[in-house]
């Protein structure tokens, strides 16, 4: 309890595995999920969070392994979810975020191998998405990632192996390193004139993929950013990019359509080595 409001610390004595967190508790608002207040708790198994609910903890459902269905209110004010806060959450097969998120944490759901659906409020507020948000979730097919959204992590949706496409909205500047890097499944990536510059390996061995197009806005495309992309044909560098870091469509074996712009004043060591 603090300042006349209380927080989530732990599931104490109670075995119950499905978890109602109230809206008051002693006629007082519960207003946050502690860190590690679940953290490896196995047998819960789903968890409904009031509207009063206003951020989830780093680590705070972490290692529920058991855990298939977390609830928000309809009218929820949640603003953020902390780093590590669902991450092997193995058995989570969907979750809707409350437009009122604004960030999601780091390596949030890492590792939620069955998670195949994450939906977003009509009216999301969400502008970042942390290093390793999504990292392996390996069973998510799709995702609409929000408008408001202007920056991605780091590692953001690495290795989401059945992930088919992806639309990156206007509003995002950077695509952090590997952040879609190992998304083999992946046959379309939509990139907008808001972003600037492409990370290191940031869709790397993306072995599905066959057209890119790089806007005119991107200065630079990191290193080994589109490595062992086998299925790419076509890489379409529109005028504006001005370099191309070492290995970035290393091994790209079936690229035989590639448009250099005259603003491009550096192309790095081994840019497209093995494309034969």
């Amino acid at each position: 309890i603090s300042e006349g409001e209380y927080t989530v610390s732990g599931i104490g004595t109670c075995t119950d595995t499905e978890i109602l967190i109230p809206t008051t508790y002693n006629g007082l608002p519960v207003v946050s999920v502690e860190a590690s207040a679940f953290l490896n708790n196995t047998a819960i198994t789903s968890v409904v969070l009031p509207d009063g609910i206003t951020s989830i903890g780093e680590n705070a459902f972490n290692g529920c392994e058991s855990l298939t269905s977390v609830t928000f209110g309809k009218n929820s004010q949640l603003s953020s979810i902390g780093p590590g806060a669902f991450n092997y959450c193995y058995s989570l097969e969907s979750i809707t975020i409350p437009e009122s998120v604004t960030n999601i944490g780091s390596e949030a759901f890492n590792y939620c191998c069955g998670l195949r659906s994450v939906t977003f409020g009509e009216n999301s507020q969400l502008t970042s998405i942390g290093e390793g948000a999504f990292n392996w979730c390996e069973s998510l097919e799709s995702i609409t990632i929000p408008d408001s959204v202007t920056s991605i992590g780091e590692g953001a949706f690495c290795c989401c192996a059945k992930l088919t496409s992806i639309t990156i909205p206007d509003g995002v500047k950077s695509i952090g390193n590997y952040a879609f890097a190992g998304c083999s499944a992946l046959e379309s990536i939509t990139i907008p004139d808001s972003v600037l510059n492409i990370g290191d390996s940031a869709f790397a061995e993306c072995t599905a993929l066959k057209n890119i197009t790089i806007p005119g806005s991107v200065l630079s495309i990191g290193d080994n950013a589109f490595k062992e992309c086998t299925a790419l044909e076509s890489a379409i560098i529109s005028e504006g990019v001005k370099s191309i870091g070492d290995n970035a469509f290393y091994n790209c074996t079936n690229l035989v359509n590639v448009s250099l712009p005259d603003s491009l004043t550096s192309i790095s060591f081994n840019t497209f080595y093995g494309c034969t």
